[in-house]
């Protein structure tokens, strides 16, 4: 499948579940998303690690809602259990959702299946070829910005550098690397700016694609299904 047609149908099934104000309906998503957990199950120790810290957080700050409630609306405590309830379990399984495409995902492909979109049309329109160029280099180069920034981090603690470990001290020591950090940085951007010039990038504004993925008619098929599908469900319940 394409991953366009891929990210519109998840995109469209979080929209459902959004919008699924029956209990029931509500009940019929989430027994939807466990059916497709069921089928991810080598992408479990992954996404648990990426999405535990969010089923603590909403069900807290649920907790926090009901008790603000109590004081301030005059609602009935029923009706206020079952709108937290609801909410809940909504941002909880299109969360849940959100984060196994992330993980079940490639981020890269999406960009390569944009520029083969984007390529098919035979458009000449350069600056949508340098958004998705920036896309994909903030992409492919925040992960080894991140990497420098906490083996830095780590030399500096191996060398006592940070032996106090108050907010303040925590502060000023990140303050104090920030602009060195960032001068190593631009000067990493200034090479490969200078790399893409003497490849001849920006004199021939279309670029080409490999591999290049092509939008079939197939994928055109599924997600008009799902899109109608979801009108259908959210009309006639």
């Amino acid at each position: 499948m394409n991953p366009i047609a891929r990210l519109f149908i998840y995109i469209l099934f979080s929209i459902s579940i959004l919008l699924s104000k029956n209990l029931s309906l509500l009940i019929f998503h989430i027994c939807l998303v466990l059916i497709i957990l069921i089928q991810k199950r080598a992408a479990w120790n992954e996404l648990l690690d990426s999405i535990k810290p969010y089923w603590i957080y909403l069900p807290l700050s649920g907790l926090f809602f009901v008790l603000i409630s109590l004081v301030v609306s005059k609602r009935e405590i029923s009706v206020i259990l079952v709108d937290v309830l609801m909410a809940t379990l909504r941002l909880s399984t299109i969360i849940s959702l959100m984060t196994l495409y992330i993980v079940d995902s490639k981020s890269k492909n999406i960009f390569i299946a944009l520029r083969s979109m984007w390529y098919s049309t035979k458009s000449t329109t350069f600056w949508i070829d340098k958004m998705i160029l920036f896309l994909e280099m903030t992409l492919r180069f925040f992960p080894l910005i991140q990497k420098d920034w906490n083996q830095t981090q780590r030399s500096q603690k191996a060398l006592s550098f940070n032996q106090k470990k108050t907010l303040k001290t925590k502060v000023l020591n990140i303050a104090i690397f920030i602009p060195d950090f960032i001068i190593i940085n631009l000067q990493r951007t200034e090479n490969i700016i200078e790399s893409m010039s003497m490849r001849g990038y920006g004199r021939h504004p279309r670029r080409s694609i490999y591999p290049f993925v092509e939008f079939k008619l197939y994928d055109f098929f599924i997600c008009s299904l799902v899109l109608v599908n979801m009108i259908g469900i959210h009309y006639y319940v």
